[in-house]
């Protein structure tokens, strides 16, 4: 399927392929060095701990990790891959270097490098901006965002902590069947809520949205995942697609003043081929015939 048009006429980007990985300890082994360094660095930070657990049963599972699995994972399909953005919502518990760099050394080419990073539930709709702007002007031809979370956290009073460490996988081009809207993040500063698009037929929300659109219906993103929840909810639903449609994928952050969205349109699916019994062949149809008309000759 090419490529949805836009209004300008210009063909604007679909979603090739979205992938999620959740890590469950003790997949990835840890260097010692690695925790000495990361309780060094939070220490200058929230001072002297008095409880270390959260770093001694942390799964340290880190950003650089999440890159390599899903370049592993995905391997051929990143051929051509020009733009990528990795987005995180809470510091690696490895600090001596960024995801970034690993990505674009391990990716083929010299694909544009560009991270999003502390802005809540806003970053995967500010990567998306980036990209469907990137592609829709040719400056790129296909996109890799990377959607990153992990739990090795000091406890702090953040609003919403990991409770997981998985990564969500967005494969952005031209060649996909789900095509995807201009994502829209607004600035709610005075606490008014902004109208949500209606003509829609499903919601996949955050659990930070509220005053839902009515008679719309809502599959709901699950909790403790600061920035990834709505795309895990958004890959589940495409394991089983709707037959076709408009998916209004939305979120709102609990701290910061952004409210995002973004419409998927799903493809409607293909009737399926009426089933035979193995080793039958069904005959070719009969090509109709006209008859003609015969003079009975006396």
């Amino acid at each position: 399927m090419s490529a949805l048009r836009q209004p300008d006429g210009r063909a604007g980007p679909t979603l090739e392929r979205i992938v999620t990985r959740t890590f469950t300890p003790p997949q990835i082994p840890c260097d010692p060095d690695d925790r000495s360094n990361l309780l060094e660095r939070m220490s200058a930070l929230y001072g002297d701990f008095t409880d270390v657990s959260w770093l001694t049963d942390g799964p340290m599972v880190s950003y650089h990790d999440m890159v390599r699995t899903v370049v592993a994972e995905l391997g051929p399909e990143l051929v051509g891959v020009d733009l990528a953005i990795t987005v995180d919502a809470s510091p690696d518990c490895r600090h001596q270097s960024f995801p970034g760099p690993v990505l674009s050394h391990v990716l083929t080419g010299d694909p544009i490098m560009l991270g999003v990073s502390e802005q809540g539930v806003a970053g995967p709709f500010t990567a998306l901006r980036i990209a469907h702007r990137y592609l829709r002007s040719g400056a790129a031809t296909r996109a890799l965002i990377l959607i990153m979370e992990q739990s090795t956290l000091p406890p702090d009073d953040a609003a919403v902590r990991p409770v997981q460490d998985v990564v969500v996988a967005l494969l952005l081009g031209a060649e996909g069947t789900i095509g995807l809207g201009v994502p829209t993040v607004m600035v709610t500063r005075t606490g008014a809520a902004a109208a949500m698009e209606t003509d829609v037929d499903l919601l996949v929300a955050g659990t930070g949205l509220a005053d839902l659109p009515p008679g719309v219906p809502v599959r709901w993103a699950e909790p403790g995942h600061p920035c990834a929840g709505v795309w895990l909810a958004l890959a589940d639903l495409l394991d089983s697609p709707p037959d076709g449609g408009h998916v209004l994928v939305a979120d709102r952050d609990p701290v910061l003043p952004y409210r995002c969205a973004v419409t998927v349109t799903l493809p409607a699916q293909r009737p399926e081929t009426p089933w035979q019994p193995a080793g039958v062949v069904a005959p070719p149809a009969l090509r109709h015939r006209p008859q003609k008309v015969r003079e009975l000759v006396r």
